[in-house]
This record gives structure tokens, sequence and C-alpha cells, in this order.
């Protein structure tokens, strides 16, 4: 972390000090404060502030912190929202280590900073105290923060750096990420009321609660890794990760039972919420590697449990694969192409009966700048024939250097074909089995200027449509997703 903070010197014109020589702790030149030769001495307590934040600047740099300390004092009876004030006292009792106080006044010369410029001083300055006390997590906040207010580009690749090296020394990592989405399908119900198979002149009728159900979506998925071991090429980690989703309704929905004509049906039953909530929960470990010349590698088990609508579903168990390389490598100014891969291995039991599943994905990514590609594979072997499935998808998602005013934007496409072999509807069995095809399209709109820590709120507008040869499976869905993404 050596240079991880500027001198204090170079903060003077940064929090609204001038430019002149040093001062007696009670007097002050007057002359200088017009920028002249040194005139008249006057009392600290009665200089114009300018000049008091001049010489308490000169005074911290010169070596004199009980002097500096002083003139600060003066003037935070001035003003206790001074900037520069606050951050001479956390500068000084930095280095006389007396942490808890240096802590609070570089968090209120961040509070009250005026300028990009000031945030980004007292932010790398707050880093450094929190480096200094070990709080790891801390120092990560404050290096986002000086990410977040950099000045130009040279500084905020060095926030970068030094966030990626503190997050790299923690042996802490923690994730989190949260999402609200309104939707027209909360549910991924029909858009028709009448179920048709293809190749068959029967039809059904829908419920209530198949149909398309408006709502909004609420998400948060979190998780927490240990290293447990590391060597120059490699660590383990172990953790846990969990993962909530509930769902509002629109209106007061109801199902109301499918009765012969003739009869007289019961009352409808309200549609809940919680029906359509879920939760999971599962502890991993992972063994991660450097290979050399950028390439990576890296194994994961994991297990756990997930509960659906408020009922336990099933337990899983899995383990998985990963790996990045470069592909080809040219110059800063043109990246070159990198590929990363996966692969997993999953098995579900299910808490309602005997079934077992058996899922095995794989997965390839090319990625080039702000364009990438990625392919998917998967198959699932169940008890259940209905879940017998496999699956092939794409997607391109590409980020444009143009902006709409302040905002950036990401522009995203999919699509995928799963087929279910041995699909059944009561006795009928749909030709080549029920097959279905989703493509997607994508809008993220996001700021960099509008954040905070590195992190801005952002906006994604999209559509899903999926047709299939049942039509209880053919829907469409329009949401739009808010969440935050790291700006690096």
């Amino acid at each position: 972390m050596r240079n991880f903070l500027t001198v204090l010197l170079a903060t003077a014109a940064l929090f609204g000090a001038g430019q002149g020589g040093g001062a007696a702790l009670a007097e002050v030149p007057s002359g200088a404060a017009a920028g002249g030769a040194p005139g008249p001495t006057m009392r600290a307590d009665e200089a114009p502030t300018p000049l008091v934040q001049r010489a308490a600047t000169l005074a911290a740099a010169e070596g004199r912190p009980a002097e500096a300390l002083a003139l600060a004092e003066i003037l935070l009876r001035r003003d206790p929202k001074d900037p520069l004030a606050h951050f001479i006292v956390a500068r000084i009792m930095a280095q006389t280590r007396q942490t808890g106080v240096a802590r609070q006044a570089a968090a209120k010369a961040f509070r009250y900073a005026e300028s990009p410029r000031q945030h980004y001083e007292a932010a790398r300055l707050s880093a450094q105290i929190a480096l200094g006390e070990n709080r790891m997590q801390a120092a990560q906040y404050w290096a986002r923060q000086t990410i977040q207010h950099a000045p130009d580009a040279r500084y905020r690749a060095q926030g970068v750096n030094d966030y990626r090296r503190l997050r790299a020394t923690n042996p802490l990592r923690w994730r989190l990420s949260l999402g609200l989405k309104p939707s027209n399908n909360v549910n991924g119900g029909a858009d028709e009321r009448y179920n048709v198979i293809d190749g068959f002149d029967a039809v059904g009728i829908l419920s209530d609660d198949a149909m398309a159900l408006g709502g909004i979506i609420g998400t948060a998925s979190f998780g927490v890794d240990y290293r447990v071991a590391r060597s120059a090429r490699s660590e383990t980690s172990l953790g846990f990760t969990g993962y909530l989703k509930a769902v509002e309704l629109w209106g007061d929905p109801v199902a109301e039972a499918l009765v012969p004509p003739g009869v007289t049906p019961p009352p409808p039953r309200p549609i809940r919420n919680s029906d359509f909530s879920a939760a999971a929960f599962g502890l991993r470990g992972q063994h991660a590697m450097s290979l050399g010349k950028g390439a990576s590698l890296s194994f994961a088990g994991e297990l756990g449990q997930v509960w659906q609508g408020g009922e336990p579903s099933y337990r899983y168990q899995q383990i998985s694969a990963r790996g990045a390389m470069p592909v080809t490598q040219e110059a800063p100014e043109r990246p070159g192409i990198s590929a990363s891969f996966g692969g997993l291995l999953e098995q579900r039991d299910y808490a309602s009966s005997a079934r077992e599943d058996i899922r095995s994905s794989l997965d390839l990514g090319l990625r080039r700048g702000k364009v990438a590609l990625g392919f998917g594979l998967s198959q699932t072997q169940s008890d259940s024939i209905n879940a017998r499935n496999w699956s092939v998808s794409a997607n391109l998602r590409y980020e444009p250097d143009w902006t709409i005013g302040p905002m950036h934007m990401s522009l995203a496409a999919g699509a995928s074909k799963t087929v279910y072999p041995y699909f059944v509807v009561v006795i009928f069995h749909p030709p080549g089995g029920r097959q279905d095809e989703t493509i997607y399209g994508e809008l993220g709109l996001w700021s960099p200027k509008i954040g905070t820590a590195g992190f801005s709120p952002e906006m994604k507008l999209r559509a899903v449509r999926t047709e299939s040869n049942v039509s209880r499976y053919s829907n469409t869905e329009v949401s739009v997703a808010l969440g935050l993404r790291s700006t690096f």
C-alpha cells in the first residue's frame, strides 16, 4: 500500500487553503493574506478563516502538530463542518496512532467535503486508517469511495488497483445483491386460458393461478467466503450462500374452482403472495488455482436446501468447475479475446416424493472488450418423466461507448430451446415431446456519476417470450428490474 495516501501539503489548495508561509500558534502574518510579504501579525482567533486554514495546513505539513491542532480547533469553533479542519485532525491523530479519533475525523472530512477532490483525499485517508487498524472491510469500502470520487482516469485506475489489492489480501469476502422487479408475469403463468397440445383436439382449461399474474418481485442473494489456506498460486475457502424471493401480487387475485355445469362452486380461494415465495441456503467450499499467463481454474462443492411457498422443496448437492484464459493478447487500447468455461453436476432430492433429479450443464463464454458471447448446454435426468429434458442456449451482451445524456447502457439478447422428450399431459404425448423455445431482449441503463462507493443504480428493461407446443407453457413477460451494479 505504498503511496496509498498523498502528502498533506498537496491538500492546501484542495480544501480551500491558499499559499503562503508558516505561522505561529497565537499570531499569523496578516500581510500574507493578500499574497504579499509578511506584514504585522494578528491573533489566530482573530485572523480571517482562509488565513487560518493556510496556517493550519502548513503547520501540519512542516511537522508542528500541536500548532496545527490548535488552529484546526479554531476553524471547527467557527464552522463544525469545515472539511479541512477535520482532515488535519484525522491526519495528525493517525500519525500519533489515536486511530479512534482519526477515524471519526476522517469520516467527517469526507461527509463535509465540497468537491470530488476533497472527497477523494478524505476517502484515501480513511482507507489508510482502516488498513492500519486491520479493518479490511472498511478499507475496501473507502477504497471504493476513492474510485467513486476520483478526479481523473489516472486516480481512478489507482483506486481500482488499491481496491483489488485489498480484496486479494482480505481473507473474508462477501457478496450481496438486491433486486426489485415489477413484472406482468411473476409466476411464469400462461397467456391463454385454454391449454392446447399440438397434434391433439383435446383442450384443457387452466386454473386462475396457472395464468400470468402481475406483481412485484423482490430478491436478495448473498454469500460469505473465508480463506482458510493460501499459497503463491492457489487458495482454499469455505463459506455459505443464501437466496430470498418475495412476491407482492397486484390487486387481490383469487382462484375459482373449475366445476361441471350445474354444480355449485365453492367460494373462491385467495391467491397468496407466499405461494410464489422462495428461499435457499447452502454451504460451500472452493479451491482456486492460478495457472499462469492469465489462466485460472477453480473447483467448488455445495450442499443446501431450497424452499418454495414456505414449504421444503428439495435438498441439493453439487460440484462444479470453472476456468478462464486469454485466447489472444493485444495492446491495452485494443483488448484481446478471453474465454471462460464451466461445468456443473447437481443432484436434487425432493421432499414431497421419492423423486430424484440429476442435472448436468456446460457453458462457454467469449469476451472481447465490451462484447460477450455465451453458449450453454444442460440435461436433466429424473424419476419424473415430465421433468426429463435437455436444453441449448446462446446469448450476446454488448456495452456500447455511446451514451444517452449521462446514462450508459448495455444491450443483451438470447435464445434457448428446451425439449422434454417424454412429456405427458394425462394420456396425451405431444409428437417429439414438449418443446419450449424462448427469446429475450434486455436494455440496461445506469450512470457511473450516480451512486456511492463504486456502485451505481441500474434499471433493466426486459422482455421474454416463450412459445411451446403445450400452450400452458407459452407465455410473455415484460419487466423492469431495479438493482445495483459495480462501476468497475
